[in-house]
């Protein structure tokens, strides 16, 4: 083979890895594009979920006041076994504010349940894009590798 022969096979060569090397950067561009998406939207579910937090303690600290909210009644109901006969209207009256609070307390619970299995939800896909964006990581990795190996082999 003569000179100027292989002056073109070099330059086609430096041409060719050139191509690739572009189309290896425009894909981890694109790749750093999704992972930068997947981190706001990692921290928009973390926001979400602060904020879930939030409204469960409430609901809890709220559940836990009409708890002791039930208590102090029952404890006036039985306080007030002298008056009894006199009050027989207010008993009722509480009973019916003591149902109430009952059928809150479920519906409290039943709604602290969802949110719960609403958080654990996103938890799981938080962890399976988690785990998506490692492998594309470990395949990427995997990649330049093999494109230093390809490289240092020639």
């Amino acid at each position: 083979m003569n000179g100027r022969a292989l002056t073109l096979v070099n330059a086609a060569g430096c041409l060719v890895l050139g191509l690739l090397l572009v189309l290896q950067w425009h894909k981890e561009r694109g790749l750093d594009g999704r992972i930068q998406q997947l981190k706001v939207s990692l921290v928009a579910a973390q926001d979400e979920h602060a904020a879930a937090c939030e409204r469960v303690k409430m609901l809890e600290s709220d559940q836990q006041m009409l708890k002791d909210s039930i208590g102090s009644l029952q404890q006036a109901v039985e306080a007030g076994g002298k008056l009894l006969a006199e009050r027989d209207g207010e008993v009722a009256d509480l009973e019916i504010e003591l149902a109430t609070l009952d059928a809150q307390v479920t519906a409290l619970d039943a709604q602290l349940h969802t949110w719960q299995n609403a958080v654990s939800e996103r938890d799981t896909r938080i962890r399976s894009l988690n785990a998506e964006l490692t492998s594309a990581r470990r395949r990427l990795d995997e990649a330049i590798a093999k494109l230093k190996a390809a490289a240092t082999a020639r």
